[in-house]
């Protein structure tokens, strides 16, 4: 008998020991998970706060933008007005005059502005001439009249090759367009020329509209 409550008693110490091992286990699970979730929690707070920095500072960075738009916009409106009262009393060919000085025409041969002579002298052995057209950034005419400052017809129309370009392409912006032709593989020493009109010519401030490239 005394063996056998001997055997129970044992069982019972072994029972109680496992238990309380499961128990020590949970409680270290629970903690991991208390701790992480936290973790997460904290994280989240940390990238909140962030984004709540990042949405003041484009909030303040709108404002500032608005602020300025609005302030562009005032100003915009007084010069209009200011023009508009300005050439109130302008005749036809005076607003014609005015319209034609807001019209840029620019001459290039490799980057390089034509001389009032129509003579260019380059070193190298492509060649590219390019004619662009600039109109106002601003409308400060109405369109009607601004429009009678552009050359007449088709600027590209008033440059003329006297021999077959290698590759002509057209380059489009906001306000500035041009035409491009390009010479490849031009002989050292050689003499190369283009004519434009005479309207062209003038606009330009041109003394010829024979214009020369020698290529040293």
């Amino acid at each position: 008998m005394k063996r056998i409550i001997g055997c129970l008693s044992l069982m019972f110490i072994l029972v109680a020991c496992s238990d309380n091992n499961r128990d020590n286990s949970t409680n270290s699970d629970d903690i991991d998970e208390v701790n992480a979730s936290t973790q997460i929690l904290e994280d989240k707070t940390t990238q909140i706060d962030k984004l709540e920095k990042q949405i003041e500072e484009l909030q303040a960075d709108l404002y500032n933008i608005q602020t300025d738009f609005n302030f562009k916009k005032e100003e915009a409106d007084y010069y209009k007005q200011w023009i508009d009262d300005l050439i109130k009393g302008y005749s036809n060919a005076q607003l014609k005059d005015l319209a034609i000085k807001l019209w840029d025409y620019e001459l290039e041969i490799n980057g390089i502005t034509v001389p009032t002579n129509g003579i260019v002298e380059i070193h190298e052995s492509i060649i590219e001439i390019s004619l662009m057209e600039r109109q106002p950034a601003y409308l400060v005419l109405p369109n009607e009249i601004l429009i009678q400052g552009q050359i007449n017809g088709n600027y590209t129309e008033h440059i003329t090759m006297n021999s077959e370009p290698t590759e002509t392409y057209f380059t489009d912006g906001t306000v500035v367009t041009g035409i491009h032709h390009k010479f490849v593989d031009v002989k050292e020493g050689s003499t190369n020329s283009f004519t434009i009109t005479e309207e062209l010519k003038k606009r330009l401030g041109l003394e010829t509209t024979q214009i020369t490239i020698n290529n040293r």
